[in-house]
């Protein structure tokens, strides 16, 4: 009979300790902000025609794919973006015949546009006189120079990518909650990106200043 007593105790003893776990409830996501993603086409430049271009779909080295890479660009999609938009347009301004792609991303309201420029400055850095081969959507193939070019607007990385016929001129940008980034390519080179980098950062932080 002790023996029993002992094991009813015990039973009773564990069944006392014993209690159910709440499932943890989820929480609800923070709010997307100043900009949302319902503004992502706004970051947009209005020179936007339609949304087909040859984007550069493949970059080697692939270290160096965030200076020339437009599909998926590793700029914008390394901070997993809330949502993205991109455009295409050409121009003859100045006498400089140039086709622009562009890419843009609102991004978490964590996102820190510091952090993304200066992971960027770097990428430019470390590429700068590699060569990068470059294969567009359509099968072209390019083989270019990675170029810096340190007097850039604040809050704006710019470069520029040099080949026998094919020159590009790009920016990135972020501000906020958005990033934007601009290639530029013509025979002769593409646009005044400095000129395009701070239009790119005003329109961001208008958007700041009028939420959706």
């Amino acid at each position: 009979m002790a023996k029993r007593a002992v094991a009813v105790v015990l039973v009773l003893a564990v069944a006392g300790c014993t209690r159910p776990v709440d499932a943890p409830q989820a929480r609800p996501a923070p709010p997307v902000g100043p900009i949302s993603p319902l503004q992502v086409g706004d970051l947009l430049s209005p020179e936007i025609v339609h949304k087909d271009g040859n984007l550069f779909a493949t970059v080697e080295p692939e270290r160096c794919a965030g200076v020339a890479r437009e599909v998926d660009p590793p700029f914008i999609v390394e901070h997993a973006p809330e949502a993205r938009d991109g455009g295409h347009w050409s121009t003859g301004v100045g006498g400089v015949e140039a086709v622009v792609e562009e890419m843009v991303a609102v991004m978490p309201s964590d996102f820190s546009a510091r952090d993304a420029l200066t992971a960027a400055r770097g990428t430019v850095d470390a590429c700068r006189d590699t060569p990068v081969t470059v294969t567009t959507m359509y099968g072209r193939t390019y083989t270019f120079s990675v170029e810096s070019a340190p007097d850039a607007p604040e809050g704006a990385v710019l470069w520029s990518l040099r080949a026998a016929d094919w020159n590009c001129d790009n920016l990135f940008v972020a501000a906020h909650n958005a990033a934007i980034e601009m290639t530029s390519c013509g025979a002769a080179g593409g646009i005044d990106v400095a000129t395009a980098a701070e239009d790119a950062l005003t329109r961001i932080e208008a958007l700041a200043d009028n939420r959706a």
